[in-house]
């Protein structure tokens, strides 16, 4: 095995002293126009001087799929300044955008009363008379903050992506052994962040069926900055993009809630008013989605009323129904029209898999810099910052597990266990659904706790095995009681009428009521109070249709009523490949489930740093996570959730892990934290809510943080503000209780940074900390044992894609460079002991271990495998690569070393045994894996690597069986 000493970054920094400027046509709205738009914009709101801007994010779609050469750097107008917000490279005909404009204006207020006022402010804006001006824009330009971090101009997040983009397309296209891939830029919205490039045509894949799928290589570029740097640096992350290619009696089903995008290209411009010669050869983009109301697809901004419908179109879109009737016919064009739809998870499968491998994604990195201009050089190869991880973690691939190493495990498992339960025997219940599940089950716990012999068995009917049977096993260390039910009607969709669906009472009714067969189903609780685990079996989450149905939310409640937690156990769709293939990963997954409910009840290994006595034994882990509830979700209330774990290795099993109970400020249990956050989730009454400001964007990137009222266009002191002050708090009173011993601190930085405006790149100082409407101070006032770091992922293409990187000689004596997948902390190369900034890297895991780094979607490549060499291609190979966890040691005490504490972040994610690395590091796992207690329904974000795409067609069979409704 290769060992690799640093890793290159798909990143990009300006070269020192570099100035690079770029013409665009640019469009000013005087700030007196702006404040007309204002006045009519807020008509009809209850609370008018809330709304400090115009929302033009519907403008941003309709430009982005009808004038798709024009780029959009806001998501705001706003009213304090008259800057442009529109840019090009070439002025929009004065026609074309007076009928686009004058078509949002209308769109700001479509209600009828509205109607004079409309025509007032069209007639005074004079929109015929505005004039695109040639710029020179400073592609480099930008300050730093307090802290010593770049702050880019905010129009370059979308600029200066987009200038890199078209340097791109001036150059030959892509080439690889076998064919070529040329480029083609897609229209983007801000929202969308950067610029993107795609491979056109499209590539085919045939699988062994027969059918053939449609892909394309993407390219995406944005513009990012790093904690304490000087230097912006701009991320490229290569990619596949799939298009929809499976269809039905029915068509393509377009999941509810959930837009499609459609990439489109056009032989002659959209808008009938345009010359000839405005045709773009930019893909623009539009949007398909389900209307319930008209019970119908519809484009985005469509329908009878969108601004889809008022303008002259010189050609139409597609028709809905055409288009998802057979998606792959519009792939090769149709009346000078070409229409991709693009596949998401919800469709189904997909024959071609997702994501590149580095053997495609290094020479497709290679290709991009070439079209670099002076500007702009690669960011440099990071190193391992090894000072303190002298040691190299042994991994599965180093060494075969033996099977004493596994009874070992499993031994010191019951152990834990037992000293968890205070010699309590485990009680656990299976609540299944599929007899393959129920025995898997069985034989995934008996391999977990390393369980022998036969177990005692009672049957149904007996003395205390109501409606089930119950297993019994007894080893030295712990007494394991494991009861068997059906699930039953339990997994059914929750009861709601056709026409009630969407009505709140209707669901409370609903939910309340599946609760009440829960508790009705189960034993009574135990008198020790001590909360149990039971493994419930559910359905797949597309048989719940619409999602309003699932019944996960309810169910979760139900068992917390019951004073258990509960872990699903997803009824997996149709098995492909071997049945031994489908047998194993069946019995690693209920393996994984029975090992996450015990870490419910607060059984989990907690790393050991192997740093010696550089960390005090005594240091304890804490970490913060904040779920943000939104009123669309199944409770139908806003609401925030803080959520702090604190780890302490040194104690006893029962107080090893333990969460904070906002309401009684005391640290309490992990399995009685998450029990009380289930109560947290009590619903609402109320049929309606009030008017309430959008929800900012999560993922916003780094230097772009909507963190003043006038940058989003709402006064957020009823909102956001007032949630600020709330996490203000609970942060302060969370690291009063840890005072008595040294700290380490975690917070993720894009689940944290909107409420915690200090945790932003644009505001972050070393050593300082600083609460809502207080002033910076040191950290070491709130603890003199603190120590805080920041976490940033890949979310938003805010860390870089990365390979591990060595300069090699091939078996012929060529130099050549090696490339592949490295395990370790990394820092940047001649960085002194300041630095505070590193990336923590893991190997290859689930559904990718076994894929090739050299892995293609378009090469045939050669391999060798037990002495034979062949030819393959890895176009249905699921490339999953390890992100770049970006570790920021954001706060320390004076003469502390940061390398040291970024070396035990990194170590926290450390698994059990010789797992792969955890996304996140121990706390903050933990933490977020909490949340679901909060957000039942939602998807749980895991932290472990995601499951492959199962090829099935269970979707658009029940879509095709009239299951769910077209």
């Amino acid at each position: 095995m290769i060992r690799y000493d640093a890793i290159r970054l798909a990143g990009y920094v300006p070269a020192p002293d570099a100035e690079w400027t770029v013409p665009y046509y640019t469009l000013s709205f005087p700030q007196p126009l702006r404040k007309l738009l204002l006045e009519l914009y807020r008509l009809g709101f209850k609370r008018p001087e809330t709304c400090l801007g115009v929302p033009v994010g519907r403008l941003n779609a309709l430009l982005q799929a009808l004038a798709p050469e024009v780029v959009s750097v806001a998501k705001w107008l706003d009213v304090s300044h008259d800057e442009p917000w529109l840019y090009a490279r070439r002025p929009v005909p004065q026609d074309v955008f007076t009928t686009l404009m004058r078509t949002w204006v209308r769109d700001l207020r479509p209600e009828s009363e509205h109607r004079q006022a409309v025509r007032t402010v069209l007639s005074e804006l004079h929109i015929n008379e505005l004039r695109w001006k040639l710029r020179q824009v400073p592609m480099l330009s930008g300050a730093l903050t307090p802290g010593g971090t770049a702050e880019p101009d905010g129009r370059l997040y979308q600029l200066l992506p987009d200038a890199l983009a078209n340097l791109a397309l001036g150059q030959e296209p892509f080439s690889y052994a076998g064919g070529l891939l040329k480029f083609r830029s897609v229209a983007r919205r801000p929202t969308d962040r950067g610029a993107e490039l795609l491979s056109w045509p499209p590539d085919r894949h045939e699988d062994r069926d027969g059918t053939t799928w449609w892909f394309s290589a993407l390219l995406t570029l944005t513009l990012q900055t790093v904690p304490f740097s000087p230097e912006p640096r701009v991320h490229l992350r290569c990619g596949v993009r799939r298009w929809a290619t499976r269809t039905g009696e029915h068509g393509l089903y377009l999941p509810p809630r959930r837009n499609a995008s459609v990439y489109l290209l056009a032989d002659a411009p959209w808008i009938s008013d345009s010359p000839e010669s405005w045709a773009s050869a930019r893909f623009s983009v539009g949007r398909l989605r389900y209307d319930r109301e008209l019970r119908a697809r519809r484009w985005e901004a469509g329908g009878p009323d969108g601004m889809l419908s008022q303008l002259r179109l010189r050609q139409a879109l597609p028709e809905p129904d055409s288009l998802t009737a057979d998606p792959t016919g519009w792939l090769t064009g149709s009346n000078g029209i070409t229409a991709a739809v693009v596949h998401s998870s919800p469709m189904g499968s997909h024959g071609v898999k997702a994501g590149l491998m580095p053997g495609d994604r290094v020479p497709l990195t290679a290709w991009f810099e070439s079209a670099l201009p002076e500007g702009l050089v690669r960011a440099p190869a990071h190193v391992r910052a090894n000072r303190h991880l002298k040691t190299r973690r042994q991994t599965a691939k180093d060494d075969e597990k033996t099977l004493d190493a596994a009874v070992q495990e499993s031994t010191a498992l019951r152990r834990e266990m037992a000293e968890l339960l205070e010699g309590d025997p485990l009680r656990v219940e299976f609540l299944w659904l599929t007899e393959p599940i129920r025995d898997a089950g069985v034989q995934a716990l008996i391999t977990v706790l390393g369980l022998t012999g036969t177990a005692t068995e009672e049957p149904s009917g007996k003395a205390g095995a109501a409606a089930g049977e119950t297993f019994s096993w007894r080893t030295p260390e712990l007494a394991v009681d494991l009861r068997m039910t059906r699930v039953g009607g339990l997994a059914d969709g929750l009861d709601l009428a056709a026409d009630r669906l969407w009505k709140t009472q209707a669901l409370h009714a609903a939910i309340a009521s599946r609760r009440e067969e829960v508790v009705q189903r189960l034993p009574a609780a135990p008198e020790s109070g001590r909360p149990s685990l039971a493994l419930v079996e559910i359905h797949h989450r597309d048989v719940y249709a619409p999602r309003t149905t699932d019944p996960k939310f309810a169910l979760r409640l139900g068992f917390r009523d019951a004073g258990r937690v509960t872990q699903f156990m997803v009824k997996p769709r149709r098995a492909t490949g071997k049945p031994s293939e489908a047998q194993t990963a069946r019995a690693k997954k209920l393996e994984s489930c029975w090992a996450d409910g015990f870490r419910q009840l607060g059984q989990r290994a907690i790393p050991d740093h192997g740093l010696g006595k550089s960390i005090s034994a005594d240091t304890q882990y804490a970490a913060l996570w904040l779920v943000k509830r939104r009123r669309d979700s199944p409770t139908r209330q806003a609401d925030l959730v803080p959520i702090a774990i604190r780890v302490r290795s040194a104690e006893p099993a029962g107080e090893r892990i333990a969460g904070w109970d906002s309401r009684t400020g005391e640290w309490v249990p992990y399995p009685v934290l998450l029990i009380r956050l289930a109560e947290s989730a009590e619903l609402p009454t109320a049929d309606t809510y009030d008017e309430e400001p959008p929800e900012d964007d999560p993922t916003t990137p780094e230097g772009t943080e909507d963190s003043e009222g006038a940058t989003t266009g709402w006064d957020h002191t009823s909102l956001t503000a007032q949630r600020r002050r709330v996490v203000a708090d609970a942060v302060q009173e969370i690291l009063f209780s840890l005072r008595d011993r040294p700290t380490l601190l975690l917070v993720h930085a894009q689940n944290t940074r909107q409420l915690w405006p200090w945790l932003q790149n644009v505001h972050i100082e070393r050593d300082l900390i600083q609460f809502d409407g207080q002033r910076a101070q040191r950290l070491s006032i709130q603890g003199p044992g603190l120590r805080l770091v920041r976490v940033r992922d890949n979310t938003g293409s805010e860390t870089p894609q990365w390979w591990g990187y060595r300069e090699g000689a091939d078996d012929d004596g060529k130099e050549s460079e090696r490339f592949g997948i490295a395990t370790g902390l990394w820092k940047p190369p001649d960085s002194d002991s300041e630095n505070r900034v590193f990336g923590s890297s893991g190997e290859k895991a689930g559904p990718g271990a076994n894929v090739s780094v050299k892995a293609s979607r378009w090469a045939l490549r050669t391999y060798t495998r037990k002495g034979k060499t062949g030819i393959t291609i890895d176009t249905d190979k699921l490339a999953w690569n390890p992100e770049l966890l970006e570790v920021t040691v954001a706060g320390c005490q004076a003469n502390d070393d940061p390398e040291l504490w970024a070396a035990l972040t990194h170590r926290l994610r450390q698994s059990p045994g010789r797992a792969p690395l955890l996304a996140l590091p121990l706390p903050l796992y933990l933490a977020r894996k909490a949340s679901e207690y909060v957000l039942p329904t939602a998807q749980s974000q895991s932290t472990e690597p995601d499951d492959p795409d199962q090829d099935d067609a269970a979707v658009q069979l029940c879509f095709d069986l009239g299951v769910i409704a077209p």
